[in-house]
């Protein structure tokens, strides 16, 4: 793995740990932590795009119209969590998520250890599309317009994803990934130093309906974060639970500076993604 390019997105934690990544339980609100997973992808991938694109970290820094927190969150090499935290919460509150009201309301009153949460949902997430018009929107209100480049997952060969990954990789410094229904394995690992030495560790978790970030590829390897940890998914097993029509909305982007007319007609074009996963589950099935 590129370790240099994996410690793009090391923050440091709560009580001075390192943080791969943006972690959803650091929202303050239970609904947020549950369902909160893109707008933390979101803020990966402008952080990402941030470090490696030089235009873009500079009309970051240049901008009077962006915050100095959200400055410090997209561009210093050693972020705090209370400032990438910020910048989770602009994003949420621009792409928000599906909240069930009042079961939000009243889970965010409750502990968030709450078991009845954990059968009763108070969101249920964000779609592809609206991830698409969220960042787009989000990023226009800093002053930034972009773009996202995005494939439909639904029966897609493991080549075409690899292919579609490498390029996002080398232009944007991250993709985005959206499991649908179908399910894979993600091994997580603690987001420390020592990152090379924990690809031989860690604990597996299953991926179902969530947002994770895309920061390197090796062979068949794909290095994720999550819940502020780094991981590995196995791209065939990936590419092997895209073969159903339970994957009708999964989907690979990533976000390249634009345009003002060219970030427009993206949002305006999100439709055409999902619509792209349901044609192929049509068409498979």
């Amino acid at each position: 793995m590129n370790i240099p390019r994996a410690r793009q997105l090391q923050i440091q934690g709560p009580d001075r740990k390192i943080s791969y990544g943006g972690d959803q339980r650091w929202f303050s609100s239970n609904t947020r932590a549950l369902g909160g997973c893109g707008s933390v992808a979101g803020a990966n991938v402008l952080r990402c795009l941030a470090r490696c694109d030089k235009e873009f970290v500079d009309a970051i820094r240049t901008s009077g119209k962006i915050p100095a927190q959200i400055k410090d969150a997209l561009c210093s090499d050693n972020p705090g969590h209370e400032n990438f935290s910020l910048l989770m919460t602009g994003v949420y509150e621009t792409m928000g998520s599906f909240e069930i009201f009042p079961l939000n309301r009243i889970y965010d009153r409750k502990e968030r250890s709450s078991k009845v949460f954990t059968r009763l949902k108070s969101t249920f997430g964000l779609t592809n599309v609206g991830f698409i018009i969220g960042i787009i929107r989000f990023a226009r209100k800093l002053g930034l317009d972009i773009t996202v480049e995005y494939k439909a997952c639904a029966f897609m060969s493991k080549e075409e994803a690899r292919d579609f990954i490498k390029e996002g990789l080398k232009k944007s410094g991250a993709v985005v990934l959206l499991t649908c229904r179908n399910t894979h394995n993600a091994r997580l690992f603690k987001a420390d130093s020592d990152l090379e030495k924990r690809l031989a560790g860690g604990s597996d978790s299953v991926i179902k309906s969530h947002f994770t970030t895309i920061t390197d590829i090796d062979g068949d390897r794909l290095l994720i974060t999550t819940w502020g940890k780094p991981g590995v998914v196995d791209l065939n097993e990936l590419a092997g639970s895209w073969q159903s029509i339970r994957a009708y909305e999964a989907s690979l982007m990533y976000i390249l500076p634009g345009s003002r007319k060219e970030a427009t007609s993206c949002m305006m074009g999100a439709w055409k993604l999902f619509m792209a996963g349901i044609g192929h589950s049509i068409a498979r099935s």
